[in-house]
C-alpha cells in the first residue's frame, strides 16, 4: 500500500486554501455541504491541522476546483455568444462578421 507525503507546510497550504475558498463567496459551512465532511474538519484543514490520510483534504480541494470551473464557465461567453453581441452592435459590425465568415469558409 502506498501511503501519501505529508504536506510539506500545512499552515501555507490552509492559508491558501482559506484564501481561495473566501475569493469563491464559500462559507465553511457551504464546503462542509458539498463535501460531506465536518465543518470542524475543514477549519483544522485551514488551520494548518491537518491528517496525514489527506482524504478531506482532497475533498476540500476538488470541491474548490470544481466551484473555480463553474465560476469560470458561468462568467466567461461562448464564442458564438461574443460573435452574436458583435454582430448586434452595428450594420458595419454584421457586414464585418459576414465577411469573415465568408472568409473562413472559403479556406475550408
Amino acid at each position: 500500500m502506498q501511503r501519501r507525503k505529508p504536506v510539506a507546510d500545512p499552515q501555507a497550504l490552509g492559508a491558501a486554501l482559506r484564501e481561495r475558498r473566501k475569493s469563491l463567496g464559500k462559507t465553511l459551512t457551504e464546503i462542509a455541504e458539498i463535501t460531506s465532511v465536518d465543518v470542524g474538519q475543514l477549519s483544522r484543514i485551514e488551520n494548518g491541522q491537518m491528517r496525514r490520510d489527506g482524504g478531506n483534504l482532497q475533498k476540500y480541494i476538488t470541491a474548490l476546483q470544481k466551484l473555480e470551473a463553474t465560476r469560470t464557465q458561468a462568467r466567461a461567453p461562448s464564442v458564438v455568444e461574443r460573435f452574436a453581441a458583435i454582430v448586434g452592435r452595428s450594420n458595419r459590425h454584421a457586414e464585418a462578421a459576414t465577411a469573415f465568415v465568408d472568409a473562413l469558409e472559403r479556406l475550408m
